[in-house]
């Protein structure tokens, strides 16, 4: 080989070798500018995965205590719900027992007006059948009273028979046929009077048992429209108190439920990245020398 070859062949290993070392600056420039632009991007990803975890944190912290308040505001309206009942429930009792009181107070009345109207009806019979039983007490007594001024008045009229027939100077047999005449006529009146007081005193007992039975019936049927006795009402039942209702509010939060925080992902290193283009650049760059120097050799 001439000296020209030789030279142009070495000029020509020499253009490759500055050749690879530009482009293998560029490319080492190139990688770490794009590593770069990754671990802003994987920064910015992690930023945004810990505010997203922190507001789903803040999110689900906030539905726990909507959770809570709305528990407590159930809890606090049936509550409000639960005291009108019970208000109302304690109106309707009291007014209940009102009623029942009132019936109750009208019903002993109304018994003691019947036990006294009662008790006067029984009284006024009494009264009315001792009143019965005293008229015909009476009439019986008149009743005798005359018998006997009859029964005095034909004996006087016997008497007086008898002095008339004692005075004619009757005797013999027309003046004992008039005395058996005359003891014959008071003897008839006599009985006349006793069959007739007898009469009367029959008549006056049956009136007297009379009075007694009407008496009775009387009685029976003031009796009958005598009111019963009412006793005592039931008092209305007293509603018990509606239970208190149970609630149940969501446990408390932990750190598990948030589950972990993000982690950053890798990021790559500029200057690594640049060692990494540079190290193939070299690498390049040394087997352009070897095979220059190769053939070279070769034409030597």
């Amino acid at each position: 080989m001439s000296a020209a070859a030789a030279a142009a062949i070495g000029i020509g290993t020499a253009v490759n070798v500055v050749g690879g070392l530009i482009g293998g600056r560029k490319a080492a420039s190139a990688a770490a500018d794009q590593a770069e632009q990754e671990a802003k991007a994987t920064q910015a990803r992690h930023q945004y995965d810990l505010d997203a975890w922190d507001m789903k944190k803040k999110q689900l912290q906030s539905e726990r205590q909507e959770a809570v308040d709305r528990i407590m505001t159930e809890a606090r309206n049936e509550g409000k719900v639960r005291a009108y009942k019970d208000a109302s429930a304690q109106d309707q009792y009291e007014h209940a027992l009102k009623i029942r009181n009132a019936q109750q107070t009208s019903n002993e009345m109304a018994f003691q007006r019947s036990d006294d109207i009662y008790t006067d009806t029984v009284t006024l019979n009494s009264m009315a059948a001792k009143s019965a039983m005293d008229s015909e007490i009476v009439r019986l007594e008149e009743s005798k009273a005359e018998t006997r001024f009859n029964a005095n008045e034909a004996y006087l009229e016997m008497v007086k028979m008898e002095g008339q027939l004692r005075a004619r100077a009757a005797s013999g047999r027309s003046a004992v046929k008039g005395m058996q005449s005359t003891m014959a006529d008071y003897g008839r009146q006599i009985e006349m009077l006793n069959a007739t007081m007898d009469s009367n005193e029959r008549n006056a007992y049956s009136a007297l048992q009379e009075i007694i039975r009407d008496k009775s019936s009387a009685d029976l049927t003031a009796f009958a429209s005598k009111m019963l006795d009412p006793g005592v009402l039931p008092e209305p039942i007293k509603q018990r108190p509606i239970p208190v209702a149970e609630y149940t509010l969501p446990r408390v939060l932990v750190d598990s439920d948030f589950g972990p925080q993000p982690v950053r992902g890798f990021m790559a290193s500029p200057g690594t990245a640049a060692d990494m283009v540079w190290g193939q650049t070299i690498s390049s760059v040394a087997g352009s020398i070897g095979s220059g120097l190769t053939a070279y050799a070769g034409v030597v």
